[in-house]
Order: structure tokens, then C-alpha cells, then sequence
């Protein structure tokens, strides 16, 4: 009877589609199974110990080590405040005399050029009269005093001559301080000298447009440009967040696109408090060396930036898991067991990120393979 029904075509057709059914439904338990080898619970990632998964997981202690955050940006070369001085004509009148040369060197108080000016040798004559007028009311107080002394005159008379030689010598002054304006000396002027006007720094004339007999107003341009470029500004543009890597003091490389190729030495002399909107970037003003005159005042040029060394955890950049609005890594608590964790990252060259927040020293962090651990 048992050899009747399995011989039979029908039943053999049977026997052979439960197999199948029954094969398929192991695959589909085998299918779940593996799907189920990497499980995601809040921040909480769980990966079977059994799972291919871990042999493509590479995990860093995270250790502070000391570090000099380094990052490229471009500046253009400014003078340095205070050394660079454009000189026109402080009143209207006509150049007499030109004392200096382009490319001259000058100190503090060189002459630079003469100038006839109507409304300086007003000022000059105004200067003179008071001085004459201040020795005159000086005299005749110092001879009250002395008729007062033997009783031969009226208080009331050495009290006016008081006051009078006091305003003599307060009119006296306002006209030493209306030439000193010009930087004159008022004890060494002279009747009828031109208005001589001198540089207010050392340097070198890198300019002048003087013209012997020409008449100059005072709205005119410069006519002598005096610098002293040994040493120059670069303005840079830094992107906010490198503002908290870089401060006064810290050191720099400045290289000109005109230059040599060495770099020249600088030092940050000044972090921007302001951010501009709309490039979210700082300046940041770096004072270098410019004995070899390389660098020209509106040149462009690459700035290289180092901070100062500082203990930071310094990280491969394949650590960093990135969504829309933050960075992320993985810790690695035990085998097999991993939490997402939010991070604050600076840029720390071309392969390593800087972690500023949100990991401590002594974690394992997943530095390759993190991928496998995204959902």
C-alpha cells in the first residue's frame, strides 16, 4: 500500500513541492537572520559577534597629543599703520624749492619742499606782532612793579599792567600753536620765510609729483609720499571657524606671488573682532619682515597660519560622519556595541580633523568602517 502511493507520479509531484516549501521557508529564516545582525536602538548600534560587520571596523584611542593647527588663506600687503605719510600742501600757494628726490632716504623733520603761501606769511606776521606786543606788556609790568616797590604808583596801574602783559602771552602762544600746526619752530622763524614743509616720519620717498613754480591748492594731491615699508601689514580674510585656532602672538608664513618662494616670517598682530556676513570670514592683520623689499604694498599673497602648540585629540577625517546640520562619530563601548555621538571638529590639515567637543581621552573611537554602522 506505502509502495502504491509513493510510486506513484502524483504523489512523487507532492513530496517534492512540500521540499521545496519547506527549503524556502529555512531560506527566508537564514535571509531575517542576517538582516538582523546590525541592530540601531536610539543612539545605540548593536552588531552580532558573529557579523562581517566587525572585521571592517578600525577604532583610535582618543589621546590628547600636542598640536599646531596649520591652514592656507590669501592677504594683500598693506603698510604698516603710522608708516606710511601722504604729504600735500597744507595751505594754497606756490612750490618754491624741492629738497628731496625720489627714492631718498629722510628722518623726522627733513625738509621736503618750500611753499610761498599768502595765509602763512599772515600767520607768520601775526606771530611776530604778538611777540612784540607780549615783550612790550612784559616790560612795562616788570617797571610797575618797581614804581609800586618805592610807593610811586597806583595799585590800580600795576594790576592793569598785569593784565595786560598775561593776555599779551596767552595771544603770544595761540600764535606759536597756530604755526606749530606747520610744524615750525617759532623761535627759529624768520620775516619773509616760505612755509618749508617737512616729513612727519623716517622713511624713503617712494613718491613725488613736486613741480618747481607750480601753484598747488589745498585740496590738491599729495606731492611727496614718504614710507618705511622694512617692515609691511598683510590683511588677511579668515573663515570663522578657524578664529578660535589662531591668536596675537602666533606665527605666520607669508609668501608674495611676485616673490622669491621663500617665505617670509610674520606674526599675528591683530584678530578681527567683526565678522563679516556675508563672506563669514575675519581679518586678521600679520606683520612680517621686509628687509629684502619682496613685498609691495598691494601685492597679493598666501598667508600659511600656525597656532600656537596646545594639547588636542587629533583624528583621521574618516572618523567624521557628517548630516545636514552636525558632525558625528562612533564610540566603541564594547564589542560588538557602538553609541553615535555628536562632535565640534576644526580642519587639522588634509587627512586629520581637530575633535574640539564631545569625546573624551581613553574612548575608542571608529576611525574606518563607520559606514557599516549607518542606518
Amino acid at each position: 500500500m506505502f509502495n502504491f502511493l509513493f510510486n506513484h507520479p502524483m504523489q512523487k509531484y507532492l513530496l517534492a513541492l512540500a521540499a521545496a516549501l519547506i527549503m524556502a521557508g529555512c531560506g527566508n529564516n537564514r535571509v531575517t537572520k542576517e538582516a538582523a545582525e546590525t541592530i540601531m536602538t536610539g543612539d545605540t548600534i548593536t552588531v552580532n559577534g558573529n557579523s562581517h560587520v566587525l572585521d571592517q571596523i578600525i577604532t583610535q584611542k582618543a589621546q590628547l597629543t600636542d598640536y599646531v593647527a596649520e591652514f592656507r588663506t590669501t592677504g594683500t600687503v598693506r603698510p604698516v599703520t603710522g608708516k606710511l605719510a601722504e604729504i600735500a600742501p597744507p595751505l594754497a600757494g606756490r612750490i618754491l624749492k624741492s629738497h628731496v628726490r625720489l627714492g631718498q632716504k629722510v628722518s623726522a623733520g627733513t625738509p621736503l619742499f618750500d611753499l610761498g603761501s599768502a595765509d602763512f606769511f599772515e600767520a607768520a606776521k601775526t606771530y611776530f606782532a604778538a611777540q612784540s606786543a607780549s615783550e612790550l606788556a612784559r616790560r612795562t609790568y616788570e617797571r610797575q612793579k618797581e614804581l609800586a616797590a618805592r610807593g610811586v604808583t597806583a595799585q590800580r596801574d600795576l594790576e592793569q599792567a598785569q593784565s595786560e602783559a598775561e593776555i599779551a602771552g596767552r595771544e603770544l602762544e595761540q600764535a606759536k600753536a597756530n604755526l606749530s600746526i606747520y610744524n615750525i619752530d617759532a623761535p627759529k622763524l624768520e620775516m619773509g620765510q616760505p612755509l618749508r614743509v617737512v616729513s612727519p616720519i623716517a622713511g624713503e620717498v617712494v613718491k613725488t609729483n613736486i613741480t618747481i613754480g607750480s601753484y598747488a591748492g589745498e585740496d590738491s594731491e599729495p606731492l611727496v609720499i614718504v614710507a618705511d615699508l622694512s617692515r609691511v601689514w598683510v590683511k588677511a580674510l579668515v573663515n570663522e571657524r578657524y578664529a578660535g585656532a589662531i591668536s596675537n602672538g602666533d606665527r605666520a608664513e607669508v609668501c608674495s606671488n611676485a616673490g622669491t618662494g621663500t617665505p617670509h616670517a610674520g606674526t599675528i598682530h591683530y584678530v578681527g573682532e567683526l565678522v563679516d556676513e556675508e563672506t563669514r570670514s575675519l581679518e586678521v592683520i600679520v606683520e612680517c619682515d621686509n628687509h629684502d623689499r619682496s613685498m609691495k604694498p598691494g601685492m597679493f599673497c598666501e598667508v600659511n597660519f600656525f597656532s600656537s602648540p596646545a594639547k588636542a585629540f587629533v583624528l583621521p577625517s574618516t572618523a567624521i560622519m557628517k548630516e545636514q546640520e552636525y558632525d558625528y562619530v562612533f564610540i566603541e563601548m564594547a564589542r560588538g556595541r557602538f553609541v553615535r555621538r555628536k562632535v565640534e571638529t576644526e580642519t587639522a590639515g588634509k587627512e586629520n580633523v581637530k575633535i574640539t567637543k564631545g569625546i573624551s581621552e581613553g574612548e575608542n573611537v571608529v576611525t574606518g568602517g563607520g559606514i557599516y554602522l549607518n542606518f
